[in-house]
């Protein structure tokens, strides 16, 4: 049997490499909110949706400076409590509205031009790695902190 505890050792820096993934991430995703090229067709989007344009650029700044505040590890748990309150609403949006609607292809295809030019290849819409970044930050993180005291593995302390 391999033994792995030894890595439990790492968990601060798990932590830090979590954070500044993730942190990396949300700035990505809020930059565009509230300076890139596509910034008035996300913001009339949100709009027609019924999302007002204050909420979509209070967004913008949390995923922007929450993303900062998270790879320096200020405020961690209340910019996670509010990355987390986000992520439900984002969800509700897209099992609600957003989930049923189909931008037309040349709005699509602009979307994803202007989003590659400013993105680079990074958001995951349009093609890019941030969904294997962020497996990559949680695998790291599981492999250096372990399954935690409520699983399987601790029950039988196998790790």
């Amino acid at each position: 049997m391999i033994q792995l505890g030894f890595l439990s050792s790492y968990g601060d820096a798990g932590l830090l490499l979590l954070r500044v993934i993730l942190g990396f991430i949300m700035v990505v995703h809020g930059a565009p909110k509230l300076f890139g090229p596509a910034r008035p067709m996300m913001r009339g989007g949100m709009s027609q949706l019924g999302i007002p344009p204050v909420l979509f650029d209070l967004v913008g700044v949390l995923e922007f400076l929450g993303g900062i505040f998270l790879i320096l590890g200020l405020m961690t748990r209340i910019v996670s409590l509010l990355f987390l309150l986000e992520m439900i609403g984002t969800i509700a949006l897209y099992l609600g509205k957003l989930g049923t609607l189909v931008p037309p292809p040349e709005v699509l295809h602009q979307m994803v031009s202007n989003s590659r030019r400013f993105m680079r290849g990074f958001m995951a819409g349009v093609g890019g790695w941030e969904f294997d970044l962020l497996i990559l930050g949680v695998a790291l993180l599981l492999l250096l902190l372990g399954p935690g005291s409520f699983s399987v593995d601790a029950l039988l302390r196998i790790f």
